[in-house]
């Protein structure tokens, strides 16, 4: 397996996860972290055949009910995927039991599709997969979608409560649950749950994972501190490191081995590369949950951007601010002479930031939201539409970019720009279609797109 698909660092947190959902009471998890740190390959290798759930080299890790992975049903659900939108249970439904007719289980079907409600199926399912000795196991990526949009009524998530005695759920979201929906968090099917936050790595796993690469790359070894500290230990830029460095060698004139002078341009490809997180890391800064005080985060990267923020320096006040910023991967905490405390977890990113802050970012000030628009109006929406016209009148004449919008509205950054341009050009038929004008949405050349309201246009 190559170093770019390898998981470094994560073997404590696989394992806790591997025995708790195979445990003789099911236990169920919140995999929490911010986008492309890993969320999703992280689910995908939980869910393969030859990851630590099925695969046989995991067999002796496994509690020895399931070290033979026939026994375990694994599915894995994208809740971001339309199907999911239109009817999230009936997809989770029908997912379940391809996967267990694929396994080849004998299972009362007729029975089960008699129950009344899919999260009843669900649950049947799951009981008699139970009583066979078997472990249901149901993994749901990008679950922020289904706390934002209000996919589960609260009398469905009641309904699917035993479930949680039955089987192991895990699901994975950019923030807390309690961040995303305080009472819809606090209902006893989730409340149960053990929260694992996903973030950067530790100085050694990354350090592991940087070596990994010298079977490939000469010189890498010797430069293995420098590229940890440019990399800033992100999952994301980890992985690159190999299409980088790869770059990098292709570029010198002769061949060679890898040395400090090539140091500077596996810099600048580092650069350009981490852009990607980097403009999220930003966004996000731009829109903290409500129980984080903008002005703190304000003065936190003030500071950061001057240099290492000394540990005592923190005041209480600015910790609530502080720990986001560390589950976000955006800051950690350095020990090293001169440059000891809180810091941005790679020099580049505090230069990309430096230069994006100033004149852009007002913390202090967050835009006030635009008047909502009324449910009537919304109806003649697709929700993705609706969702994307909210976004453009809380941002009223402001150029907007794709990688905003993928990043904000559709919560898929590394998604395709024609799903951005698709939706606006329907978005503004439907506009220019409307008796009552809302508004219009213009092009900036370059830079992204501006809405500008029917009152303002005029």
């Amino acid at each position: 397996m190559d170093a770019g698909r390898k998981f470094f660092g994560r073997e404590r947190v696989i394992y806790e996860m591997v025995r708790g959902v195979l445990a003789p009471q099911p236990q169920s998890f919140s995999l929490v972290g911010p986008k492309l740190v890993g969320k999703s390959q992280f689910l995908h290798y939980l869910a393969s055949e030859d990851g630590p759930l099925l695969g046989e080299e995991f067999a002796g890790q496994r509690p020895l009910a399931f070290e033979d992975g026939a026994r375990i049903i694994v599915t894995w659900v994208d809740c971001d995927w339309q199907d999911a939108r239109t009817d999230l249970t009936d997809w989770i439904y029908r997912q379940i039991q391809r996967q267990v007719r694929t396994a080849g289980v004998s299972l009362d079907w007729t029975g089960i599709e008699a129950e009344a409600t899919n999260s009843r199926r669900i649950w049947r399912i799951a009981r008699a997969l139970r009583e066979q000795e078997m472990r249901l196991v149901l993994l749901m990526d990008n679950f922020d979608r289904v706390f934002e949009e209000q996919w589960l009524r609260r009398d469905t998530v009641d309904e699917l409560r035993p479930l949680t005695l039955e089987m192991a759920l895990v699901v994975a979201t950019e923030q807390p649950l309690h961040d995303l929906d305080r009472d819809l968090a606090a209902s006893p099917l989730f409340n149960v749950m053990t929260q694992v936050f996903l973030g950067l790595l530790d100085p050694q796993a990354a350090r592991t994972w940087v070596l990994a690469y010298a079977d490939d790359f000469s010189g890498v070894s010797a430069l293995a501190d420098a590229l940890v500290d440019l990399t800033g230990m992100h999952p994301f830029l980890l992985r690159r490191l190999g299409d980088i460095l790869l770059e990098v060698r292709e570029m010198i004139v002769g061949g060679g081995a890898l040395g400090p002078e090539h140091l500077p341009l596996v810099r600048l490809r580092l650069a350009e590369h981490g852009r990607l997180v980097f403009e999220t890391s930003f966004r996000r800064l731009q829109r903290p949950p409500a129980r984080i005080r903008p002005e703190n985060i304000d003065r936190l990267v003030r500071s950061m951007l001057s240099g290492a923020l000394p540990l005592t320096a923190v005041t209480m006040e600015e910790s609530a601010a502080l720990n986001w910023l560390i589950n976000q991967a955006m800051v950690i905490c350095c020990v090293r002479g001169q440059q000891s405390g809180y810091q941005f977890f790679t020099p580049l990113f505090a230069e990309y930031l430096a230069r994006r802050w100033q004149g852009e970012m007002v913390a202090s000030a967050p835009l006030a939201p635009a008047p909502n628009l009324p449910d009537a109006t919304l109806d003649q929406f697709s929700k993705t539409e609706a969702a994307l016209l909210r976004y453009f009148r809380a941002h009223a004449n402001q150029v907007i970019s794709t990688e905003q919008l993928l990043a904000e509205v559709w919560k898929r950054p590394d998604a395709s720009n024609r799903r951005v341009q698709e939706a606006i050009r329907r978005l503004r038929l439907q506009l220019e279609e409307m008796e009552q004008p809302i508004g219009a949405i213009e092009n900036d050349r370059g830079r992204g797109y501006r809405f500008v309201p029917a009152n303002a246009s005029a």
